[in-house]
């Protein structure tokens, strides 16, 4: 089980390395998109141009189905933006996520389980929940697939998050959860 997470996040982070720059630098809307390589899917970029924006948008930006040393799994490179004053339903990723955050201040909740947080210029650390942090500009996160957790947006400026995510093909990139407390009659 360790060797597959070590081998997902080292599969999510090569992505990013290889994806990411070349996509930013320089790029405008009016660029022509790079040809996919065999087995990459290019999907279109998802824009909101209307007075009421969705609360998240999510715009995926390349997905390859079979990574390789990673069988039955798929490999997202995709980013969030999420909307003043939007929060996310409680999920758990059915693999990895490896998230930056871009720009503006995520409010981050772990309900259950680890995360590894990275601030920015610093060291990576565990954050066990149940907690709530802030995320800015420069910090990263590592999720595993059995933590539950959510993101709220509770600033007037959208938050960006560019991440990399290692999931089961048979399964979405995010599944809801609930989590039920008892009380004592």
């Amino acid at each position: 089980m360790t060797s597959l997470r070590h081998r997902a996040g080292r599969l999510a982070l090569l992505a990013l390395l290889v994806v990411v720059p070349p996509a930013v630098a320089g790029c405008k809307s009016s660029d022509a998109k790079p040809a996919a390589a065999p087995g990459i899917e290019m999907a279109p970029v998802t824009t909101t141009t209307t007075a009421a924006a969705e609360p998240v948008v999510k715009d995926v930006l390349a997905t390859d189905a079979t990574p390789p040393g990673a069988p039955g799994y798929t490999l997202t490179l995709i980013r969030y933006t999420i909307a003043p004053g939007a929060k996310l339903a409680q999920h758990v990723h059915p693999g990895v996520q490896m998230a930056n955050i871009d720009s503006g201040t995520l409010t981050y909740t772990i309900i259950s389980g680890t995360a590894t947080v990275r601030r920015a210029g610093g060291e990576p650390a565990p954050v066990t929940g149940p907690t709530t942090i802030s995320l800015g500009p420069g910090d990263s996160v590592v999720e595993p697939g059995d933590m539950v957790h959510f993101g709220a947006n509770d600033t007037d400026q959208p938050v960006v998050i560019s991440a990399t995510l290692l999931t089961e093909s048979d399964k979405g990139l995010s599944v809801a959860v609930s989590t039920t407390t008892t009380t004592a009659p």
